[in-house]
């Protein structure tokens, strides 16, 4: 059973191969409010759901139309909230930049099927640009002001020019890095 388990959930959430003797000398994630956020929506996703199911049956012994209806929509709103937190823990748990005492280890979503993901394995010293940037997303982008975390773009190319300014070309974008997580990975790629 663990033959067939092991490999469906590693292509969800890989566990990198590390070499003999190889040390794991630190773990970037997304910052922690990326794995509050699906707990929260989890949690209250669940009760809504629980509400609404008791609100059902309710309902169905006392033959109320109109409560069928509101506690069918709260059930809908429930599952939406726990589907979305279920999608919200996987991104977060998939985003991964491992520094050992031999190379890089980049553990990151497949952009081309949703919801796998890759493990990345570089050469130190391969990463040539560190870019940050706010993120697209207008929500994100709050929590990225008053937490101080930043997308961060890493590339092995460079920038490319434009009249408007410059853009990291061939970049890949991490999401919601701490600051301080930030100054580390700076350290690690150029110092």
């Amino acid at each position: 059973m663990e033959r067939i388990y092991r490999p469906f959930l590693e292509s969800f959430l890989p566990k990198p191969h590390y070499l003999e003797g190889e040390t794991i000398q630190r773990v970037i994630r997304m910052a922690p409010y990326r794995a509050q956020v699906p707990k929260t929506l989890g949690v209250l996703g669940m009760i809504l759901l629980i509400l609404s199911l008791v609100g059902l049956l309710i309902t169905f012994l006392i033959h109320s139309d109109a409560g069928e209806m509101l506690a069918s929509g709260g059930a809908v709103i429930g599952l939406l909230l726990l589907f979305e937190s279920a999608q919200d823990w996987l991104s977060y748990n998939q985003w991964q930049f491992i520094l050992t005492d031999k190379r890089i280890i980049l553990v990151t979503p497949d952009p081309d099927r949703k919801g796998f993901a890759d493990a990345i394995y570089l050469k130190q010293g391969k990463i040539q640009v560190l870019d940050t940037n706010y993120s697209k997303s207008p929500i994100w982008g709050l929590f990225q002001i008053l937490k101080g975390s930043r997308d961060v773009m890493l590339s092995m190319g460079g920038y490319e020019f434009y009249e408007q300014g410059a853009k990291v070309k061939g970049g890949l974008r991490f999401p919601d890095v701490a600051s301080d997580d930030i100054s580390h990975l700076e350290k690690l790629i150029f110092g």
